[in-house]
């Protein structure tokens, strides 16, 4: 049977995550109409799944937060541990590679799991209607604004606005009803790098997608607590185990614990660096004999990790049993449908989690796209065609950042996997540092530090990317009259980065109007 749900809210968002909870709170509070519907039950009342990276949030991220009130960013912040660089576990002590030029320069290690509960609750506070276990069934665009199928489970008193915190979608044995909604409003697809708007519209050929899947796959490795403070893992670092065709990582948490990841190839003979020593190791290989190939793996390239890790036999068997996570990059070529549609977050463009991006970029959206609104379609004089200004000024704006992150994405993967082991590369990132530091820091901010606290001054993902390149370029060549990474500050020729500054880079600077000391 189908049940015709009032759909006169102006704008309704599909997907409750990061992007859309966020966006949800920030409209309710700019006094937009906002529903939201969830494939899944409410999280809040379901316990962390287990294969959740912890997230990275850069300052070019949390700009985003500007647009909720103080005490709300404050307790937001709150969930964080400040992490300033990587430590690097490559043999023999650890090494500390910093972010930003000094330690007032941080990201925050957040849980996802525990962002996404706070977010939802915010977004209910601010007024919006929060509906749990709807799942989209089609996309109509034949009106002036969509019709949405959902199949949503019969009990689902969230229908009333009501949450029903023991709902999830897998529970629902053929217990489903069809609830179709006719939007007063546009539809902000917001529901992730498989999302099913964007799967609608693709058919619809409304968007063309593009996506592509990585050879590795990750897996969560837990570092308990009394492991992790025996073995004296720094919690304001994100540390390594770079091992070639696979890595180890590890974000600290709030209490105490972190939370690792480990990547490798899916299957043997993926390895594009079939050169490697550590080629041809993979998930495939690893779970072979269960505990005991992850064991034995684990004790071959991850020996120092296992005391914090817990011990070689928990260790093995998270490996040997935690369930894989899949990596890929998906291009929307289109994001918006006129004023009824706009794809926003993983749903327009997911990545790689190399370079701590996807939520930043996500938020990132989130906040043009407000700015966007107010100017083109404010609660009071919104229409079909100042949305539509605004969703294709939002997609102009946007999709040539979200392709250059994407890109840095999957090229930082090589440099944390191999590189940041490499000593040329570890020289080099000293030089860097140094630079950064000389009296011509203001003219010169790493490739990472305008990726993750740029934004503001027009250092947008695309800027750095250009400028990224001509900045190692220049590095390089300083780097050739440096003789180890610790003397890279004494013997910095500041006169040689200073000719080069001018030669290479100002002119780039110009044409992109990249204001650096941001």
């Amino acid at each position: 049977s189908t049940f015709m749900a009032d759909g006169s809210q102006p704008i309704t968002i599909v997907g409750a995550g990061l992007v859309g909870a966020l966006l949800a709170t920030v409209l309710a509070r700019r006094g937009y109409r906002v529903t939201v519907y969830e494939r899944y039950g409410d999280i809040r009342a379901i316990p962390s799944s287990g294969r959740s990276i912890n997230l990275v949030a850069t300052a070019r991220g949390l700009r985003a937060l500007t647009l909720l009130p103080d005490d709300v960013r404050a307790r937001l912040l709150e969930l964080g541990v400040r992490v300033t660089g990587r430590v690097i576990h490559a043999g023999g002590e650890p090494i500390f590679q910093r972010y930003g030029k000094d330690d007032s320069e941080f990201n925050y290690s957040i849980s996802r799991y525990e962002l996404n509960k706070f977010l939802i609750s915010e977004a209910e506070a601010a007024g919006a209607t929060l509906r749990f276990g709807h799942r989209l069934l089609g996309v109509e665009l034949e009106g002036e604004y969509p019709v949405l199928t959902f199949a949503a489970p019969h009990e689902a008193s969230g229908q009333r606005g009501v949450l029903d915190s023991a709902l999830h979608a897998e529970d629902n044995t053929g217990a489903e009803r069809e609830v179709v909604v006719r939007c007063g409003g546009p539809v902000v697809a917001a529901d992730g790098g498989g999302s099913a708007v964007r799967q609608a519209l693709s058919s619809a050929g409304a968007c063309a997608v593009h996506s592509s899947l990585l050879d590795s796959g990750y897996k969560e490795m837990s570092f308990p607590r009394a492991a992790a403070e025996a073995g004296g893992m720094a919690r304001h670092g994100l540390h390594i185990w770079p091992r070639g065709s696979h890595m180890l990582m590890g974000l600290a948490n709030l209490d105490g614990s972190f939370t690792g990841t480990i990547y490798m190839l899916n299957q043997a003979g993926d390895a594009t660096l079939a050169d490697d020593a550590s080629a041809g190791a993979s998930f495939e290989d690893v779970e072979a004999q269960g505990v005991a190939s992850a064991a034995a793996f684990l004790e071959a390239h991850y020996a120092t990790a296992l005391p914090l890790l817990g011990g070689v036999e928990a260790a093995a068997r998270q490996l040997a049993e935690n369930p894989r996570g899949i990596l890929g990059t998906v291009r929307a070529r289109q994001w918006a449908v006129g004023g009824k549609a706009v794809l926003v977050g993983d749903a327009a463009h997911a990545i790689v989690p190399f370079f701590g991006q996807g939520m930043n970029c996500g938020f990132e959206d989130v906040h043009e796209l407000v700015r966007l609104l107010d100017e083109h379609a404010a609660p009071a004089v919104a229409s079909p065609a100042g949305y539509a200004a605004a969703f294709a000024a939002f997609e102009a704006a946007r999709k040539p950042n979200a392709d250059a992150i994407a890109d840095m994405a999957l090229e930082n993967y090589v440099e944390m996997q191999s590189s940041t082991a490499d000593p040329q590369f570890r020289l080099c990132k000293a030089v860097e540092n140094a630079l950064e530091n000389s009296p011509l820091g203001a003219r010169f901010r790493s490739r990472y530090a305008m990726v993750c606290y740029g934004g503001a001054g027009n250092v947008t993902y695309a800027n750095a990317q250009a400028l990224g390149r001509v900045q190692w370029e220049i590095v390089l060549e300083l780097a050739k009259g440096v003789s180890s990474a610790e003397e890279a500050a004494a013997q910095l020729d500041v006169a040689q980065a200073e000719r080069l500054l001018a030669e290479r880079l100002q002119p780039l600077q110009k044409e992109v109007q990249g204001e650096l000391a941001t």
